[in-house]
């Protein structure tokens, strides 16, 4: 997502926690927002299966017919829906721990470890014949209950092994935690939203300076 393109173009997963704009610039970057701070607590956005294959539509990793087709099979397998929900949270998790080590700028850091177990989890969920390519439902019974899984694992597996435009950074708001791709011309994006992130730091600094205004001493 471009700097200057407008919040109203945004796409947007809308829950019972309210809204999620999809910010980061890329669907694997998206996946990892789902778990983010805002009003000074921290929000998981994936409260269940339902809400995976939700979020899945509006980030471009299922379609809606897919979606439904999902929807209706969450009834009949529950246990396989759980399982498929646990290891997308797992997934989601490990993968915050390596975004926030590689945009760390204060100390070089050692990605290895990180990245090993991001590598891992993202071949475990391809290991099974889910249909990355669309096939019929009745072709693959429950491993089909895991496309949700497997388009993610492609999309976070696609970003680590293929170029893409912009610079990985983090939120410079203080607690976010949102990772983007900054694609301005300036490569100097520090907010995930100038509208959200960017005026709340603004209205901070504003109000520190108020204080340290009010409580120094007149000059002579």
């Amino acid at each position: 997502m471009k700097q200057d393109r407008s919040m109203d173009e945004v796409p947007a997963y809308f829950s019972e926690l309210g809204r999620l704009r999809m910010l980061g610039g890329d669907a694997a970057l998206d996946f990892a927002n789902t778990r983010h701070w805002r009003d000074g607590r921290e929000i998981d956005f994936l409260t269940g299966y339902r809400a995976l294959i939700d979020w899945a539509v509006v980030a471009g990793l299922l379609s809606r017919a897919e979606h439904d087709r999902l929807r209706d099979a969450e009834a009949i397998m529950p246990l396989q829906a759980a399982d498929v929900f646990s290891a997308a949270v797992r997934l989601r998790d490990i993968w915050k721990i390596y975004l926030a080590e590689a945009t760390r700028t204060e100390l070089p850091t050692d990605l290895s470890q990180p990245l090993d177990a991001v590598r891992h989890l993202v071949t475990k969920a391809l290991g099974a014949p889910l249909a990355i390519a669309g096939l019929p439902a009745d072709t693959l019974a429950g491993a089909d209950m895991a496309l949700s899984l497997a388009r993610t694992a492609l999309a976070i597996g696609a970003f680590l092994a293929l170029p893409h435009a912009g610079t990985l950074r983090m939120c410079e708001a203080d607690p976010c935690g949102g990772v983007f791709l900054d694609t301005s011309r300036s490569q100097k994006r520090r907010w995930c939203a100038m509208d959200s992130c960017g005026n709340r730091v603004k209205a901070q600094r504003h109000r520190l300076r108020m204080k340290a205004e009010a409580v120094e001493p007149p000059k002579r």
